[in-house]
């Protein structure tokens, strides 16, 4: 295949994948305030998504998309892609968020990096 050509396949598929995660943050989004009946409680949690979302986003347009159009993307840059994005996630987080994440669902890194892993699996689908 053209290098040409995969440039823009990849490119095609990163504005997808992009716009497909926006979609489904934004879903997310829309349920939790329907389910949940602390207005408070919903806005952190809808914060923290979008963070976490963004995020997601950034690195697999900064850093994945690079490495496959590389042929370079291996579990030793996927580990390294998931820390990249945790770092991220972590420096947005203001202290309230985090405590609102202490709370409700315990440890703070486990949870965003279960997070992480659901943000993942949305965008792959």
């Amino acid at each position: 295949m053209p290098a040409e050509l995969s440039n823009i396949i990849w490119t095609a598929v990163g504005i997808v994948v992009t716009a497909v995660v926006t979609w489904l943050v934004g879903v997310a989004t829309v349920y939790i305030n329907r389910k949940i009946k602390d207005k408070k409680a919903a806005n952190f949690l809808s914060k923290i998504l979008y963070i976490i979302g963004d995020a997601v986003k950034q690195i697999f347009q900064e850093f994945v998309e690079v490495l496959k159009k590389e042929g370079r993307f291996d579990e030793a840059k996927q580990k390294e892609a998931k820390e990249r994005a945790l770092k991220i996630i972590k420096s947005q987080l203001t202290p309230e968020l985090i405590e609102f994440i202490k709370e409700n669902f315990g440890d703070v890194e486990e949870w965003l990096k279960n997070q992480i892993e659901v943000a993942i699996y949305n965008f792959k689908r």
